[in-house]
């Protein structure tokens, strides 16, 4: 190339906009990549293999149908699962205790964490379809059957416990019981207790401190602010002409409740207030169109979501598949998005163990139970991370480039490849060559003395020419291997390259 070629370059650090399949790739924002898959983006600047998984224990073949944190005010904490007809515990340790195994039916499992007068806190199970059950912790081995009678909590799946009361939605109906009842089998008037709420097919119960119980159902969203003791004059008030799609994605993000609905990941009082300052509201998950567009409707019912570490994690069965198996990732305060390949989550759980907050899941095909957001690999299996950049077309989108160097800048930490891959004007990928993190780390066996190194950066340039003239690029980092006890993080990708002669064609 001649010595006046305009050089031209981009630098890119900072992914924590997420991923974006939405508009093309070379329109998306600078912070933000076209395909994001078990990469963490919690830090700004650097992009990491996300942590993986560990097994708790196995407890059989059946599908996992429910998983529950129970954190009792004094007493110890538990881990709640079930799978198929029966439900466990496990006391943060050791192996799980079956507790119930005749269940009449194998469906999804809602437990809710209630106080009880004179004893405490307990924990109630319900699928909808048998009879509300009562665990008492000093005697898990005998739930009591809170039968169906007018005095019974209705058979539903959706409830919730707020202000010393359980609530229950049914039918269009918001029952309540007794406050801080001493039996909860007689602690309903289901003639006279309850309010009108006509969300359509119950979804969800959320009790927000300050606002109230929001009620979701398939068609609407409704909320209501109950008094300490219900009364005619508390009034009912609809929220969103926006339904839910699946009950378990409902949870509290902050001083929002994230859902999904049948157009998006939305949250009830941004789209509500979007609604109002602006006419009009995307949802939160428009971004990932590719992700959305793959959802398998028929089998939404078994979506499920949580909020743990900052973070809105929402398990959905995609393409054909008859179960959860893609997991997607929210960070709230970058307004991101990621993709967890790998897990398939029937629940999600977070109980604290040892004062330390952590995540569980159970698997959607054989009832495990693992430990989640931890480790560096998935139960032993390497996490398969990818990263696809931008389409970069320097901001020059009608002229050819040609030549110049690829760079990419990693930390040190073992001996691991990343492939580093290219890919001009949307043809296939093409292999540029391997950035290995070892560094100048020593290799035992070693002749004494040497030096350790430190956590340093690793930096490998790639030469373009042979990709001859283009108008954008696109950059791929992948890296399926285990990694041991190591991160893998990227810190920064950059090119230079430079024009070609304007030519009209």
């Amino acid at each position: 190339m001649a010595s006046d070629d305009k050089e031209i370059f981009v630098i890119r650090r900072d992914y924590s906009g997420g991923q974006n399949n939405r508009i093309h790739g070379s329109n998306i924002n600078e912070n933000q990549a076209t395909v994001l898959t078990n990469v963490d983006i919690s830090v700004p600047g650097q992009r990491k293999k996300r942590p993986g998984t560990t097994l708790v224990e196995d407890l059989s073949d059946n599908p996992g149908l429910g998983l529950f944190g129970f954190e009792p005010d004094s007493g110890s904490n538990l881990l709640v699962a079930v799978e198929g007809t029966n439900l466990y515990t496990w006391a943060t340790s050791g192996s799980f205790t079956s507790r119930k195994t005749n269940f009449t039916t194998s469906l999804l499992n809602n437990i809710i964490k209630i106080g009880e007068s004179g004893i405490g806190d307990v924990f109630v199970s319900t699928n909808g379809t048998d009879n509300w059950f009562r665990f008492d912790p000093a005697d898990l081995n005998n739930p009591q059957d809170l039968g169906n009678t007018n005095k019974s909590p209705p058979l539903s799946k959706v409830g919730t416990y707020y202000r010393n009361r359980l609530w229950v939605l049914d039918d269009n109906n918001l029952y309540w019981s007794d406050a801080f009842s001493a039996d909860y089998s007689g602690a309903f008037d289901r003639t006279t207790d309850y309010y009108k709420m006509p969300v359509g097919n119950e979804r969800a119960l959320i009790g927000v401190r300050d606002i109230g119980i929001i009620a979701l159902g398939q068609d609407q969203v409704w909320g209501i602010n109950p008094s300490v003791t219900p009364a005619a004059t508390d009034k009912p008030e609809k929220i969103l002409d926006i339904g839910c799609a699946a009950g378990r994605t409902a949870v509290q993000v902050g001083d929002d409740v994230y859902f999904l609905s049948h157009d998006g990941i939305r949250g009830v009082f941004r789209t509500q207030q979007d609604k109002l300052q602006l006419g009009a509201s995307y949802p939160l998950s428009y971004v990932i169109k590719e992700e959305f567009d793959s959802l398998n409707w028929a089998q939404i019912s078994k979506a499920t979501a949580i909020y743990f570490d900052n973070k809105y994690f929402i398990s959905v069965p995609v393409n054909a598949s008859s179960y959860n198996n893609q997991v997607w990732v929210y960070y709230p305060a970058s307004q991101g998005w990621m993709i967890i390949s790998g897990w398939n989550v029937a629940d999600w759980a977070k109980v604290k163990v040892d004062g330390e907050e952590r995540l569980y899941y159970i698997d959607s095909n054989d009832g495990s139970v693992f430990r989640a957001w931890t480790g560096y690999n998935d139960n032993g299996s390497a996490i398969n991370y990818v990263e696809e950049s931008k389409k970069e077309d320097f901001q020059k989108s009608l002229q050819k480039k040609v030549g110049g160097v690829l760079k990419i800048r990693a930390l040190s930490s073992g001996d691991y490849d990343i492939a580093v891959y290219a890919s001009i004007d949307d043809q296939e990928y093409q292999l540029m060559g391997y950035i290995n993190l070892s560094g100048n780390s020593p290799v035992l066996p070693i002749n004494l003395p040497f030096t350790l190194a430190s956590n340093n950066i690793i930096e490998e340039i790639f030469h373009l020419d042979s990709l001859g003239e283009w108008y954008q690029i696109r950059v791929k980092l992948v890296h399926n291997d285990t990694n041991g006890s190591d991160d893998i993080i990227i810190y920064e990708t950059s090119i230079i390259t430079y024009l070609t002669e304007f030519q009209s064609e």
